[in-house]
């Protein structure tokens, strides 16, 4: 366990998520992967207050090859509803980041962060001068922001980041693929976050790249970088690696999706 952290000049936030799935007809043989629960880095110290899975014949935490806490389930019996729910405090800092090392996983392209035309076409619009990583990526998220708008149904989540570019238009996801994608093809490491971010509404997605020895959030679709009102979930090459509910079941059915999300600043 990570040594509690100083909470001198640290934001503290209340934070809620809940997910739930309703199945058009019962489902069985139902095995799910959730990270969906935050959990204390050398950035934020998490207290979690409440904490549930349902139905779930057991649940067991495992940590990912990212590093990512994974509660892994299963529910046998019949049930045609699926949700997970977490409530608690978190006390964040990120100026309290700490030095580490770069796998090499994150300077190399994935399938939805591919060096595709698209990408290799928009760097072709500006030269970047001879600087850091940082300031680099401060262009490149600048660019991207003015050159790309945000509008929800027109991609989804098998959406690379070349396609995302050829229509001009997604969410926050791709605007996180087309920066990693423009970062790795300016030879700067960078991953995928997922998690949650002030306010009320859904989770949210955003890049960390690799500059002086250290990982550097940056926030791609709302042009700012990540500080004390962020919560991360999890973090991977792209958002394949940081997929907040994962399942598979037997039955025919249809199934909807709702999420909610609240994180409030408190004293």
């Amino acid at each position: 366990m990570a040594a509690p952290l100083e909470y001198k000049n640290m934001k503290a936030l209340d934070f809620y998520y809940r997910m739930r799935l309703d199945f058009d007809a019962p489902v069985r043989e139902h095995d799910f992967a959730l990270r969906y629960v935050p959990h204390t880095d050398s950035v934020q110290e998490i207290s979690v207050r409440t904490k549930k899975v349902e139905p779930a014949d057991w649940l067991c935490e495992e940590t990912d090859t990212f590093g990512n806490h994974v509660y892994i389930g299963r529910c046998s019996r019949e049930h045609d509803y699926f949700m997970c729910e977490v409530s608690g405090t978190a006390k964040v800092g990120a100026s309290r980041r700490e030095r580490e090392e770069c796998r090499c996983c994150y300077s190399y392209p994935t399938r939805l962060t591919a060096y595709e035309p698209e990408v290799l076409d928009f760097l072709k619009r500006f030269r970047l001068p001879d600087c850091t990583n940082f300031e680099k990526a401060c262009i490149l998220m600048q660019h991207l922001y003015d050159h790309f708008k945000y509008e929800s149904g027109v991609t989804n989540i098998e959406t690379t980041a070349g396609e995302a570019l050829r229509g001009g238009r997604g969410v926050c996801q791709d605007y996180a693929h087309i920066f990693i994608a423009l970062c790795k093809c300016s030879r700067i490491p960078a991953r995928y976050v997922a998690g949650l971010q002030i306010g009320e509404g859904a989770t949210h997605a955003w890049t960390e790249i690799y500059d002086d020895g250290m990982w550097k959030g940056f926030d791609p679709t709302h042009n700012r970088f990540i500080d004390d009102v962020y919560i991360k979930l999890s973090h991977g090459r792209d958002y394949t690696d940081c997929i907040l509910d994962r399942g598979v079941f037997y039955g025919r059915t249809g199934q909807k999706q709702e999420i909610y999300v609240n994180v409030e600043e408190v004293s």
